[in-house]
């Protein structure tokens, strides 16, 4: 079964062995960086991305801003296969951005049938704020 949960970042603790997961839009070295992770992607691949999303959704996603990127790199891990929990940070996007992405993700995962056990985990975080830094900092011991 797919799901998405919303945790805060003391809630990061809970998820034990980062192996398991992969992190995006986190300062993390290991982390998916946005912009740097979509222009790798091979512009036939992120074409049909786009072209899936388009399909999966039914909306038009503009990939010129950082949160038509983010949609599209979520819909790559997703179906991907690799590791099926991804864990993403709101940094530097107001709740309402992560409202339409997390209403995309629910679409994904009705509509793509051969998805099973995906969990994406969306952690609210604000960095203008001290304990979501140390509760960051300690889970990746930076």
């Amino acid at each position: 079964m797919n799901k998405i949960s919303i945790i805060n970042s003391k809630d990061l603790k809970t998820l034990a062995n980062e192996d398991k997961y992969i992190f995006v839009n986190f300062s993390y070295k290991h982390a998916v960086k946005i912009s740097y992770f979509y222009e790798d992607i091979n512009k036939n691949e992120r074409n049909k991305l786009i072209q899936l999303f388009n399909q999966l959704t039914n909306i038009e996603i503009r990939v010129d801003d950082m949160l038509g990127k983010l949609n599209i790199i979520l819909l790559k891990l997703i179906i991907d296969g690799k590791k099926n929990n991804i864990v993403v940070s709101n940094i530097g996007f107001h709740m309402k951005s992560f409202e339409f992405l997390i209403d995309n993700i629910k679409k994904i995962f009705e509509n793509y049938i051969d998805l099973a056990n995906k969990h994406v985990i969306i952690v609210e975080c604000n960095l203008n704020n001290q304990e979501d830094n140390e509760h960051i900092n300690t889970y990746f011991d930076l």
